[in-house]
């Protein structure tokens, strides 16, 4: 999973991004986030889902490809358990044949690439 953000203005964006983007991303999983959902990995899996959603977002990792393009992806270095979190983010992403996935990660960046404008006017503007 990953979010390219292009920036075609002239504008320097490198705070919003590397400052102001992983705050809002992780404060959109504390306020959608289903913890019940979540429940039911931890009891099939023996984890602390929220725990290593939130190891995730808190280590996320900023690329920048020149001027204009940013990349925002998990960190797939950070372990939890003796597994690469990317293994854990995918098992609760697209489940497995016991248990259904819960996307909350996928929809996260979906909603920041789709709305990334909107979100920079609100930083710009100071919301």
């Amino acid at each position: 999973m990953q979010i390219t953000i292009k920036n075609k203005s002239k504008i320097i964006i490198d705070e919003f991004i590397y400052t102001y983007l992983p705050n809002y991303i992780r404060e959109l999983f504390s306020i959608s986030v289903d913890n019940k959902r979540l429940s039911e990995f931890d009891k099939m899996f023996d984890i602390d889902s929220k725990m290593i959603l939130f190891k995730a977002l808190r280590n996320l990792l900023i690329t920048k490809n020149g001027k204009n393009e940013f990349n925002i992806k998990i960190n797939d270095i950070i372990t939890v358990d003796n597994h690469n979190i990317g293994y854990y983010i995918n098992l609760i992403t697209y489940g497995n044949r016991e248990i259904k996935g819960y996307p909350i990660i996928k929809i996260i960046f979906q909603h920041v690439a789709d709305d990334i404008n909107i979100i920079y006017k609100e930083w710009e503007n100071g919301y």
